[in-house]
């Protein structure tokens, strides 16, 4: 019987933060006002900065966007006149965060708007990758079909997470997602490109990487012969060399893919 499970314990679905989110509602008029410096507006890659909101009022909960309020996520307790919150950014350009606050009686104040532009600095770009073994590759994953039929082999696809802060509202960082590839059905080519994806990193973060055949979604089956159900790398043994190409095996799994990276000039 094929073991299903929810695929690579988190690795592979939108992660969630742990403050409150919810779509945009707010009906109370707005009454008071708010103000929101960041501690710098020029960051590059992954780099940790801060946002401190203050008000002449008591806040009594504080939410952040960075669509305009299309979404948005926010905790709700006491934070007094001022609260200082961090973030850090890897969408490389201009990036704008939309904060605002509420007070006693539900009263929501008007939204404070906080341009941020992220560098790339040394970051890497990643944008493929392909996978050429791992356990069980060429075998029977859907015993449903039988051997002449190719639908028996795994339909493959991948997630990238990295570690972000859990909230601006905390100290601590977690693995959340980063990015999610196709599905080669029937293993494919095992070959993908996301150069247009603008996925930065820097080469001392680690990118957790998790393996799966997709079988009646969100449900699937780990090729990673877990627990683990994912191997964690970096690129900070290539920073010299700055090959365009990485091939990185685990023989354990029997386990090798490449990933292609663009260096900073």
């Amino acid at each position: 019987m094929k073991k299903l499970f929810i695929l690579l314990t988190g690795l592979l679905v939108l992660s969630c933060s742990s403050d409150d989110s919810k779509e945009n509602n707010n009906p109370t008029p707005t009454t008071f006002t708010i103000n929101a410096v960041a501690s710098s507006t020029a960051v590059t890659v992954d780099q940790e900065f801060t946002v401190t909101i203050t008000s002449d009022e008591n806040m009594t909960g504080i939410l952040y966007s960075y669509d305009n309020f299309v979404t948005e996520a926010g905790l709700f307790t006491g934070f007094g006149t001022s609260r200082t919150l961090k973030f850090n950014l890897d969408k490389v350009g201009s990036n704008t965060i939309y904060f605002k606050a509420t007070k006693e009686g539900n009263v929501y104040s008007s939204v404070k708007s906080v341009p941020i532009t992220v560098n790339r600095g040394n970051a890497v770009k990643v944008t493929g990758m392909q996978v050429i073994s791992f356990s069980g590759i060429n075998t029977t994953w859907d015993p449903e079909f039988p051997t002449s039929n190719p639908n028996h082999l795994a339909d493959v696809y991948f997630g990238f997470n990295k570690s972000t802060l859990n909230s601006p509202f905390e100290d601590a960082y977690s693995f959340r997602k980063w990015y999610t590839s196709s599905v080669k059905q029937n293993q494919g080519d095992l070959t993908w490109s996301f150069i247009t994806e603008n996925l930065y990193i820097q080469p001392e973060k680690a990118i957790r990487m998790g393996l799966a055949d997709e079988d009646n979604p969100p449900l699937g089956q780990d090729l990673m012969v877990g627990p683990p159900d994912y191997r964690d790398f970096n690129f900070s043994a290539y920073t010299t060399t700055k090959p365009n190409t990485i091939t990185l095996s685990y023989p354990e799994i029997n386990l090798e893919f490449i990933v292609t990276v663009e260096w900073p000039n």
